[in-house]
């Protein structure tokens, strides 16, 4: 597909790509990147893969190395947008690779939350961010159909920032309150999202 705003609709379940503040232009980005890699032949499963690893990798360097686990992060996110987009290039969209990639995503959300509480978060806090993101997920699956496509303010691009955030204010200062108020703004925002997805049911 030549429209990235069309393959990624066709990707997450008809969502209109326009409601979405500045999806167009990550899209653009994300498309941009990939052919290179499709011309070098690189499978989207692969590139869906290294996201999951950079996320487990950000996980082991996050308290002694904030920045390097800020770029960890930033890279598995842009892993996350760029498998789908090698794979509508090189015409290799398939249900594994779909299977794969909500798997991976699931493994990268488990990641974020426990960067926060290596960042100096408190543990509870982190993993009751993480949970709310896991059973959102767990609902749109449970239920699918138009669920699936119900968008909500806690999607991934809100849980990637706030990490990213945790893990910059760990860089920069020993105090625990920046990422744990990142963890709080993360959790806070998937019980939001929790009530959004209960209505829409």
């Amino acid at each position: 597909m030549d429209d990235p705003t069309a393959g990624w609709s066709a990707l997450h379940h008809g969502i209109d790509a326009s409601r979405v503040p500045l999806l167009r232009g990550w899209l653009l980005l994300m498309w941009r990147l990939a052919r290179p890699l499709v011309r070098l032949g690189v499978p989207p499963l692969a590139v869906t893969v290294v996201g999951a690893v950079l996320a487990i990798d950000a996980v082991l360097l996050a308290s002694s190395e904030p920045w390097v686990t800020f770029g960890l992060v930033l890279a598995s996110a842009l892993c996350d947008g760029l498998d789908g987009a090698v794979a509508l290039l090189s015409r290799q969209a398939s249900a594994r690779g779909s299977f794969a990639d909500k798997l991976a995503d699931r493994v990268a959300d488990s990641c974020f939350a426990l960067v926060l509480w290596r960042c100096g978060a408190p543990l509870w806090l982190a993993a009751v961010a993480g949970s709310l993101s896991l059973l959102h997920e767990l609902i749109r699956a449970a239920r699918r159909g138009l669920m699936l496509a119900r968008l909500t303010v806690a999607e991934r691009p809100t849980r990637v920032i706030c990490t990213l955030l945790a893990a910059a204010s760990a860089g920069v200062s020993t105090a625990a309150w920046p990422p744990a108020l990142c963890a709080a703004v993360w959790a806070s925002l998937g019980v939001v999202g929790l009530g959004q997805l209960i209505r829409a049911a």
